[in-house]
């Protein structure tokens, strides 16, 4: 995978995530709170202005209790 493509995927993974946070009606204030992840960074991450760390995305997931590796399986192939 080269770095065009990795970046792809990290934006499709986050706007996956993005969508189930609103599909969940979770605000991004209270997944910072929950998650102990600047509200400054969740709004960023979403915006895809900055690119998280996995452990920042398996936090996200895990909150939001889905499987990050579904989601990366996902788009993986595309």
């Amino acid at each position: 995978m080269n770095k065009r493509q990795a970046q792809k995927l990290s934006d499709q993974v986050i706007t996956s995530l993005r969508k189930q946070r609103l599909g969940k009606n979770i605000t991004q204030y209270k997944l910072a709170k929950e998650t102990g992840i600047s509200k400054s960074s969740i709004y960023y991450i979403e915006s895809l202005k900055q690119r998280p760390t996995l452990y920042t995305l398996l936090m996200i997931a895990d909150y939001l209790e889905v499987n990050l590796s579904d989601i990366i399986k996902q788009f993986e192939d595309k």
